[in-house]
């Protein structure tokens, strides 16, 4: 049971796991896809609510362990004071998760993803220097892999395309990658995600 307090300031107790094994459960990538994950009504005034709350999610079948953090812990783990389980990857915000389910129900590798993800990233900002750009992976549309750029102009989502066959040779140029500059420093601790390099910046 997890506490809950609406916005109404009623708080009650919801039937909400701190740990979820994805093999019993399959069905919860739908439900995090879809925004119905951890959704509950208020029983006081009817409000339908999505709390962010901090949850570990595993699966032998896909080689996953990782540990999901509210957005308001964001800062920190930038500073290195989150708890993380050992040998957990940690995601920092329900977006993250959204995103890690997406790569999941599609059968991408998620480094890969993050490194395609760091190379748009950097386009954007050469672009557009003073944005805050934020780069996430938005699924699969007729074989190539979607990203959604936010930041360039105010408002709006830029939409990007790459074809599969970059994905491949990104995937197969990985074991290189990750041993260089910044992908050394991308991947070295429990959050591997390119916004771990804003931690360098804080």
């Amino acid at each position: 049971m997890r506490k809950i307090t609406c916005k109404c300031e009623s708080s009650f107790e919801a039937e909400l796991p701190d740990a979820i094994d994805l093999d019993s459960e399959p069905e919860r990538i739908g439900q995090i896809i879809s925004g119905d994950f951890f959704a509950v009504s208020c029983p006081s005034c009817g409000t339908l609510l999505k709390p962010e709350l901090r949850v570990r999610l595993s699966s032998k079948k896909s080689h996953l362990d990782v540990t999901v953090l509210p957005e308001l812990d964001r800062l920190s783990v930038y500073r290195g004071k989150a708890e993380v389980p050992k040998g957990s990857e940690l995601l920092v915000g329900y977006a993250e998760l959204v995103e890690r389910a997406r790569i999941l129900a599609d059968g991408l590798d998620a480094e890969a993803v993050e490194i395609l993800k760091y190379w748009l990233a950097s386009k954007a900002e050469e672009d557009a220097p003073e944005a805050e750009i934020l780069v996430a992976y938005a699924g699969l549309e007729a074989g190539k892999l979607t990203f959604h750029v936010r930041g360039l102009k105010d408002g709006e989502v830029a939409v990007l395309h790459l074809g599969r066959e970059l994905y491949e040779k990104t995937q197969g140029e990985k074991p290189r990658t990750l041993r260089s500059e910044p992908f050394n420093r991308i991947f070295a601790g429990p959050y591997r995600s390119i916004r771990a390099l804003e931690a360098e910046l804080d």
